[in-house]
């Protein structure tokens, strides 16, 4: 079998299985009179099944969902610490699956159509928008379109000031950055489009040969790590847009950059090599925070004595469950 079916656009349609371990060590200042610690929980939905297997932590906790986009937390709360360090190790079994357009009864909401925080309209973009869907009726094709122009815009470059921030007036202005800044700008043209568009934040998983061709495998082999484990290292995200046909739709720019032959793959289907974590920009956690809202939710946050605390070590490690990919 060829190297080209290993980077083809026809990943593998089996499910894969991790266990993921996350640790959250929080330095409590002396003298801190409360602390509040959310921890994202990775929902169980459509893409993905999780199972919260353990969380141990010196402190009680509870699961908390924020109205808006449904997401989840673990949240824990305390006054004063008898240790200056606050520990936290939770351990998940997770199985993902291949994603294409799904329908779960969830109709778009205000926070999917109109534009919010970084994630902005302007006139260019209007412009632009308009231009790239001209004498297209099909919201379907309009998406793709979008995607398209995104797709041949942007470049990704994390280089300068600007980038990671999601700022889709910087990705139309710059035409570069990260994945939060190719899907915002996608986003904003979407919405710009009468299309309804929502933020997909996770992590990504290395490619697993499990989930390889055999015999693109075993031509590979001598040269390839196992990956069976490992650390987790920053986040991923993605994003999803609504016609009344097909429901959610998924593209992930960003890989399709990274990866040009599954360019068409990445429009309406997203591969097993990844976690969703939550939903949304500009999010208000439940119980609601007294700082700002957050720009996205990938990471724990902090609040002690009513003020956001970012001394927060967190990390994530994860391995394959034999059999199960």
């Amino acid at each position: 079998m060829a190297l080209v079916v290993y980077t083809s656009a026809t990943p593998t349609s089996r499910p894969r299985t991790i266990e993921l371990e996350e640790r959250v060590k929080v330095s409590v200042p002396f003298q801190a009179k409360e602390i509040r610690l959310w921890i994202p929980k990775p929902p169980d939905d459509v893409s993905q099944s999780v199972k919260l297997i353990n969380v141990a932590s010196p402190l009680p906790y509870k699961i908390a969902s924020e109205p808006e986009f449904g997401n989840e937390t673990v949240f824990l709360k305390a006054g004063r610490l008898s240790q200056p360090e606050l520990q936290v190790t939770l351990r998940y079994q997770i199985t993902r699956r291949p994603q294409e357009s799904y329908r779960d009864g969830r109709k778009p909401s205000d926070a999917d159509i109109k534009p919010r925080g970084l994630l902005a309209i302007n006139d260019e973009i209007r412009r632009i928008a308009k231009e790239q869907t001209k004498g297209i009726l099909d919201p379907l094709e309009k998406g793709r379109s979008l995607y398209k122009y995104v797709l041949k815009r942007m470049a990704y470059d994390k280089s300068g000031n600007g980038w990671g921030r999601g700022d889709s007036i910087y990705a139309c202005r710059i035409g570069k950055g990260n994945c939060t800044d190719f899907h915002s700008l996608f986003m904003a043209l979407a919405m710009a489009s009468g299309i309804p568009a929502q933020f997909q934040m996770g992590f990504s998983l290395p490619e697993s040969p499990g989930l390889w061709p055999a015999g693109v495998l075993g031509a590979l082999r001598k040269g390839l790590p196992e990956m069976k484990e490992g650390i987790v290292s920053g986040y991923h995200c993605w994003a999803e847009f609504y016609t009344e046909k097909s429901g959610w739709i998924p593209v992930d720019i960003s890989e399709a950059w990274k990866n040009p032959k599954r360019a068409d793959y990445y429009f309406g289907h997203l591969d097993t090599n990844r976690v969703l974590v939550s939903t949304g920009r500009d999010i208000r956690l439940s119980p609601s925070q007294k700082g700002p809202l957050l720009n996205f939710l990938n990471r724990p946050y902090a609040e002690i004595d009513g003020k956001p605390f970012y001394d927060i070590e967190f990390t994530r490690n994860f391995k394959e469950i034999p059999g199960q990919s």
